[in-house]
């Protein structure tokens, strides 16, 4: 039962769910019990990384002639 909690929480929070909201879903109290279950990859915090900035990330204005 615990695997499926810990890979649970993992797919909420990589689909976008906040860590608060996830607490709650899952009935705790502390949102430190909640980050036990959640498992956090190098690639993810890469993927996290990649979204964020891109969001931000203005393109060049067109040079005129």
């Amino acid at each position: 039962m615990r695997n499926r909690r810990h890979t649970f929480a993992s797919d909420m929070i990589r689909a976008g769910m906040s860590l608060p909201a996830l607490m709650q879903l899952m009935g705790h109290a502390d949102i430190q019990t909640t980050l036990i279950y959640v498992m956090v990859t190098p690639q993810d915090v890469y993927l996290e990384y990649a979204r964020a900035v891109a969001q931000h990330i203005r393109p060049l204005p067109k040079a005129s002639s």
